[in-house]
């Protein structure tokens, strides 16, 4: 900020900041977890340290807050089974290749297991040049996997590419985000949902308590703070997201909203 001069012009100055050893911890030791409280203890002093150092160089009254997430988290599953939950559990990718789904790419179509490239959350990837060779239906392969997938224990959906691709899937919210995550140049051929508070508790090599990623609620609900510069204490309960923080900070300031934003204003903040 002193070097920056930041506050210091007639502009409005902007910075922006991430906390992400707060994603780490709750990764490795979960939501509950001590190391989480501690971790989040000292997130608080070090925000706090920074408020007090703009308040003396520019004065809160003349700062704009703003505090979010890019996505939540649940609780690991050993911690929600000692509350009674028996459904969540780590879930093992190697239970996906089931004895009777390679046997039906076997009989079906004269395929093996090197027809599955990659599992990489939330896709399994397919040997498009292999199924080619063999003449047979990429469509007809994704279908027979999804539907094989969908009956091993912790998977609550499996939906295939081409039916995204072709508008064939439900009209329901999880299916809404699942087509929301679709590109036709990088998406797999089947994406896949766990159930709740169910996940692979690997990452990057790393035995994790906790992960993200999942269309449900506790991964979707991310709060949004503004604070600060005269605005009135209110709360909102009706639905947003961070997306509408860029949107809602453009028309704060009266300058034109970025090309790539998808938010809309909020007008609790836009119209104190």
């Amino acid at each position: 900020m002193a070097q920056e001069k930041l506050g210091a012009g007639d502009a409005t100055d902007y910075l922006a900041i991430s906390f992400s050893s707060n994603d780490y911890v709750v990764h490795l030791y979960g939501a509950s977890s001590l190391e989480t409280e501690d971790n989040l203890i000292r997130l608080d002093k070090t925000l706090a340290d920074l408020f007090k150092h703009i308040d003396n160089s520019v004065g809160l009254d003349n700062t704009l807050i703003v505090l979010s997430a890019d996505h939540g988290v649940p609780e690991a599953a050993p911690t929600l089974n000692t509350l009674g939950f028996r459904q969540p559990f780590y879930f093992n990718k190697g239970n996906l290749l089931t004895e009777t789904l390679m046997n039906k790419l076997k009989s079906q179509f004269g395929l093996g297991e090197d027809v599955i490239k990659l599992y990489a959350q939330p896709y399994i990837y397919l040997d498009h040049e292999l199924i080619a060779e063999k003449k047979v239906s990429l469509s007809d392969v994704q279908k027979l996997i999804a539907q094989e997938v969908m009956k091993v224990e912790g998977v609550a959906a499996a939906v295939t590419s081409e039916d995204i691709a072709n508008n064939r899937v439900a009209d329901s919210r999880v299916n809404q985000l699942i087509r929301n995550n679709y590109h036709p140049l990088r998406s797999g051929d089947v994406y896949m949902v766990f159930g709740p508070r169910t996940y692979i508790n690997d990452m990057d090599g790393l035995t994790i308590a906790s992960t993200h990623g999942s269309p449900w609620r506790y991964d979707t609900h991310v709060p949004i703070i503004f604070a600060g510069n005269k605005l009135e204490a209110k709360t909102v309960t009706r639905p947003v997201t961070p997306y509408d923080i860029a949107p809602t900070l453009s028309g704060y300031l009266n300058v034109s909203t970025p090309s790539g934003a998808t938010g809309d204003m909020l007008e609790e903040v836009v119209k104190h």
